[in-house]
């Protein structure tokens, strides 16, 4: 006779395994804010590293930016800063996903079965 499966998540446990998965979530966005992400303008001219923190870790000007009008690089640097915190922003959301399929794995659990809860 086949017997159902049984589900192997306790909700009694629940608070312990709410405690695990920020522990491990907390692990990944201190590693996570120790990164470095770069974004560059279409010709390269200029360029911005952001940290994982969304610090601008480091801002780089070509020479031949210095002779253009004021408004034209503010424009420019405004356009890479913006997207290097894009860069750090869907990063941060891939490492959240990822650290929660990994602990759902650990509990042998598909994620439809901690909505149900």
């Amino acid at each position: 006779m086949l017997k159902p499966k049984k589900n192997k998540f306790n909700p009694k446990n629940s608070a312990e395994l709410g405690q695990r998965f920020k522990m491990q979530l907390d692990q990944a966005k201190a590693q996570f804010e120790q990164m470095e992400f770069e974004s560059k303008s279409e010709d390269g001219g200029v360029s911005v590293v952001v940290t994982g923190r969304r610090e601008i870790k480091h801002l780089s000007i070509a020479p031949e930016f210095f002779s253009e009008k004021r408004e034209q690089l503010e424009s420019i640097i405004t356009s890479v800063v913006n997207e290097g915190l894009i860069v750090v922003r869907e990063a941060n959301k891939q490492l959240t996903a990822e650290v929660t399929r990994n602990f759902n794995e650990q509990l042998g659990m598909a994620a439809r079965e901690i909505q149900a809860f």
